[in-house]
């Protein structure tokens, strides 16, 4: 028995790993989520903006469809959390690919709660110019993004009234997957405007940022599709990053498995023939 799990065939692995993957995907149940406190902190962030009159944050939508599967789930329960809680939000991007996914995620988030644009959030689009943008909206919003996506003045907009500069934004959060990004966010924005600044990234670049955090330069951390998980449960709708985590966690439950199946298979093998 022992030898015959020492040349177990490799086709046996691979199909249970598939198995761990696709049989979640066609089950829905319910993995146990437990937010992390850097994720926690983001939403309460938002929370605590529920009650306060004409509270805006900003959300910089800085990924493209690589990375789309980790960073749109984030979006669009940030944007489900601000909308639920009256809470205005608007959109910049700082490179040209999101500019499409951005406005995927407004209409989505915006049509489920009924947010009309112009007036409960707003979409200002893309701009060239990464860092040096941001210290432009920081001077003056309006001389940044004279107009929407849309081709509608942002002087004209009920939403953008009262938004001068970045010092104006109740919170800003940073969604990104490279450069420009949460760097250029800290350095040209909030080092300068000094203004709360959070940030949601992919998990292979969420510890870079852990630094970031601990200087208080960063408030709150999402990291990747568990962290875009955990605030769907913390906003009590559960959708596109839960139901991906499913086959992921599955899939690493099934790992984990092999690697203790293996090591102790070894370690009996080893004990049979000392004797």
């Amino acid at each position: 028995m022992i030898e015959r799990l020492l040349n177990i065939d490799r086709r046996i692995v691979y199909l249970a790993v598939f198995l761990a993957v696709c049989i979640p995907l066609l089950i829905d149940f319910q993995l146990p989520i437990k937010a992390t406190p850097n994720v926690r902190a983001v939403y309460d962030t938002v929370e605590s903006l529920a009650g306060k009159p004409d509270a805006v944050v900003l959300i910089s939508f800085d990924y493209g469809p690589s990375s789309q599967p980790e960073l749109q789930p984030m979006a669009l329960a940030i944007l489900r959390h601000c909308f639920s809680r009256n809470i205005r939000v608007v959109g910049v991007t700082l490179i040209t690919e999101a500019v499409g996914l951005a406005m995927q995620a407004f209409e989505t988030a915006a049509g489920e709660y009924g947010r009309a644009n112009g007036t409960d959030y707003a979409f200002l689009g893309f701009k060239a110019g990464g860092p040096i943008l941001i210290l432009n909206m920081g001077q003056d919003l309006h001389a940044a993004f004279p107009e929407d996506v849309r081709g509608v003045s942002t002087l004209e907009m009920p939403i953008a009234q009262n938004l001068r500069s970045l010092k104006d934004f109740d919170y800003v959060i940073d969604l990104a997957a490279g450069y420009p990004g949460v760097d250029e966010w800290i350095a040209y924005g909030q080092e300068r405007y000094r203004f709360p600044l959070g940030a949601g990234c992919t998990a292979v670049m969420a510890p870079d940022f852990f630094p970031f955090l601990q200087s208080r330069q960063l408030n709150g951390l999402i990291g990747g599709l568990a962290g875009a998980a955990e605030y769907e449960a913390l906003v009590g709708k559960r959708a596109l990053a839960v139901s991906g985590m499913r086959p992921q966690s599955v899939a690493h439950i099934v790992i984990i498995g092999f690697i203790l199946l293996g090591n102790a298979v070894y370690f009996l093998h080893r004990g049979a023939s000392r004797t």
